[in-house]
């Protein structure tokens, strides 16, 4: 059996379905398959963040994933000798200033349904075995329970998470680190209740866990509680767990009343060499891991989905492009991996936490987590130059500018076209030197706090379809369009 399609995603967990999504609403025809025959119905990742909720509002999916999930205002750390702290997100320039505790599954169960309502076609029970790259495209083999299938695509997507087989196929190393201590985890209902719009951590001496709570009262608590390292097929009974969580002093605060599922499990921070290899991209944990810590997996995968679908829709219906357009994916979101790692990379920051008895030494503690809202909700992430090739992406550093390559927090992008954002009252302005922008560009006012960001002497920003800055014009001439739009490529790939 042989298929054809524009995109072939290797994967229906939350980046592969993301991903599929937004290529459906570009009308770009793909494929998702997985070789699994179910949703696994473990929840994995649960916190959706302010930028993911953007891009879910945008789909018109975010209402029907907040009922299936808690809305979160802050995350309070609490310590044995009775410091807390406290990290706000009210305060975010967003519609959503908060973040939202949502089992993995929950996620993809909207995000199949839709992608599914869009025309796209989702096959489970379809696993990955190789692949060959042609003239204009790859061919490749599947393994399903009644035979080989063949799909021929334009490009091919691994989105197969953390053991990835197409990255494996491509030859692309995976290197990183393995946390020298195992994690517990524990769902279920609880002792004490706790506040309904707050995540916690608890900080002992030896160990700590974070406290989630879940849909149905439930909650989650999860985190390196010692630095013990099990064996990875030992069992964990919920008295063991309960047992260990003990120690760090918290009493009936992390108390389970019945426990739905007990487990253990290993930290692994990982980036691979590559995100690209000719026609075929990495995407997700296929790409990148990092440390549960701030909730960041399930939005760096959606990260990668917005970045690559309007691109991929980009050469799809224009073959006269370059495939190299699909380096600016590459760069873009592996310096962004990196960020994300080294913004989820706490355990330096809870050992201060707990040696900072002092006022002097708890302010330095506040200072250190300062910004950590605004980095977590991934609004303001920021993309290196494309023609640095070490350039650092940056998840904030306030305050925010808008400059090539800043992601624009608020913005609602017509899919898959460019937006240009002018100060208010020069959308006439606008309209009249619109015969340089890129083919069916959206043409909008800036906010005033939007507008508060542009650069001195700057009038406008031309944005693409993922909300991230292509350029800033100074002018609306059509002179300074033509020589901005030109050199396009150059600053940051469109």
């Amino acid at each position: 059996m042989t298929i054809e399609t524009d995109v072939l995603i290797i994967g229906a967990g939350p980046t592969g379905l993301m991903l599929g999504c937004e290529l459906r609403r570009c009308g770009i025809d793909c494929v998702v398959v997985d070789r699994s025959a179910r949703i696994d119905r473990r929840t994995r990742a649960v916190m959706v963040h302010a930028a993911s909720l953007e891009q879910l509002e945008q789909l018109g999916l975010r209402t029907k994933i907040e009922r299936k999930g808690v809305r979160q205002r802050r995350i309070v750390f609490h310590l044995h000798h009775s410091a807390h702290y406290t990290i706000d997100f009210s305060s975010l320039d967003t519609r959503y200033p908060y973040y939202l505790n949502v089992p993995q599954p929950e996620v993809e169960e909207v995000l199949a349904a839709e992608f599914k309502k869009l025309g796209g076609t989702l096959v489970r029970g379809l696993g990955y075995v190789s692949h060959q790259e042609t003239g204009n495209g790859v061919s490749s083999d599947l393994a399903s329970a009644i035979g080989p299938v063949r799909i021929d695509s334009q490009y091919l997507v691994g989105a197969d998470g953390a053991g990835s087989t197409v990255r494996t196929g491509l030859g692309v190393e995976f290197p990183g680190v393995t946390y020298p201590m195992s994690y517990l985890l524990a769902e279920g209902q609880p002792v004490v209740p706790p506040p309904p719009d707050s995540s916690a951590m608890y900080v002992g001496r030896s160990g700590s866990v974070s406290l989630l709570p879940l849909p149905g009262g439930t909650i989650r608590v999860a985190g390196p509680v010692s630095s013990e390292l099990l064996d990875r097929d030992e069992t964990l009974p919920l008295e063991r767990f309960q047992d260990t969580v003990d120690r760090l002093g918290f009493g009936n605060t992390l108390r389970l009343a019945h426990a739905d599922r007990v487990a253990q499990y290993q930290v692994h921070e990982r980036l691979a060499d590559r995100f690209r290899v000719g026609r075929v991209l990495l995407a997700g944990d296929a790409a990148h891991l990092n440390s549960p810590a701030g909730g960041q997996a399930m939005n760096t995968g959606f990260g990668d989905a917005a970045a690559l679908a309007w691109r991929l829709g980009q050469l799809v219906r224009d073959s006269n492009l370059g495939i190299d357009l699909l380096d600016g994916y590459a760069h873009e979101r592996r310096a962004t991996a990196r960020a994300v790692a080294r913004s989820t990379g706490v355990l330096g920051v809870l050992q201060s936490m707990r040696e900072a008895t002092s006022g002097a030494e708890q302010a330095l503690v506040r200072a250190r987590l300062s910004g950590l809202a605004e980095a977590w909700s991934q609004l303001y992430l920021t993309y290196p130059a494309a023609t640095s090739p070490t350039g650092e992406a940056q998840l904030f550093r306030g305050p925010h500018r808008i400059r090539p390559g800043a992601r624009i927090p608020g913005l609602r992008p017509v899919a898959g076209l460019f937006t240009l954002l002018v100060r208010p009252g020069q959308v006439a302005d606008a309209l009249r030197n619109a015969s340089r922008l890129p083919v069916g560009a959206h043409i909008d006012e800036l906010t005033p706090q939007q507008a508060s960001w542009l650069p001195a002497g700057a009038t406008a920003a031309l944005v693409r379809p993922d909300r991230h800055v292509a350029v800033v014009l100074p002018q609306l001439t059509t002179t300074t369009q033509r020589q901005a739009i030109a050199g396009l490529r150059e600053e940051v790939p469109a």
